[in-house]
């Protein structure tokens, strides 16, 4: 402090008149950069130049799920947005008792990339009894009816799942039966002695519940996607899935 206080006053002035320079250009440096980045722009570290960038945004539950983009984590909530430079990237969504949503996407230029709706579903769900006849015979409803969905045209053979004309699917081991899932973002179906769960684009292809047979179980979903209703042998059961 003595030091800076003997320095003659036309010192003292240049080093105040740099330091406030300093910051003011720290200013311009920081806030430019927050333009470019309202306008869609980042910079590509990689070529040290600027680029227009694309959007994606996710929402999912649980929401306090965790985003992963190629490794690196965000503890941000669901919905989640971020700005990426065009690219191919691997996005996962995880919690830990859950199944990992993942998907390789391909962000472009002024683009928004959308994942709606995603659900993770638990690794371990919590399987009860029905005794409720009511939900039993809701369960026994003839297969006709429930696939025979006119929102989306959903159909399926031995092998294969189809919405429309796109197939979502084509396994090697034999179906017994497809339902659609509340929204109709994914589809259920049984295979062997499971009943597995499949995003309607084909991936995210995960276990529900297992059977104790391969026997040919009904199954339907409660109105909010949060249990599994289905005949296990002579048993009628419900499992809390998310």
């Amino acid at each position: 402090m003595k030091e800076y206080v003997n320095k003659p006053r036309n010192l003292r002035i240049k080093e105040i008149i740099f330091g406030q320079g300093l910051i003011t250009l720290i200013i311009i440096l920081v806030s430019s950069y927050l333009i470019f980045m309202s306008f869609g722009y980042k910079i590509n570290w990689q070529t040290f130049s600027i680029a227009h960038t694309g959007i994606v945004y996710l929402s999912f539950v649980p929401k306090d799920a965790t985003v992963s983009i190629s490794g690196k984590a965000s503890n941000d909530k669901s919905p989640f947005d971020t700005q990426l430079l065009p690219g191919y990237y691997d996005i996962s969504v995880g919690k830990d008792g859950y199944n990992l949503w993942q998907q390789h996407v391909k962000i472009s230029a002024d683009q928004v990339s959308w994942y709606k709706n995603i659900t993770l579903f638990r690794l371990d769900p919590t399987i009860s009894i029905i005794t409720d006849q009511n939900i039993i015979s809701s369960i026994d409803t003839p297969y006709d009816t429930l696939v025979k969905n006119s929102d989306g045209n959903l159909s399926f053979n031995d092998h294969e799942i189809w919405v429309g004309n796109t197939l979502v699917t084509r396994l090697s081991n034999q179906i017994s039966g497809v339902i659609w899932y509340p929204g109709s973002q994914y589809l259920a179906y049984q295979q062997g002695d499971e009943i597995r769960i499949i995003e309607q684009n084909g991936t995210n292809d995960v276990l529900l519940v297992k059977l104790s047979s391969s026997d040919k179980s009904n199954f339907i979903f409660s109105w909010d996607g949060s249990a599994l209703l289905y005949k296990d042998g002579v048993a009628y059961k419900r499992a809390i899935i998310k």
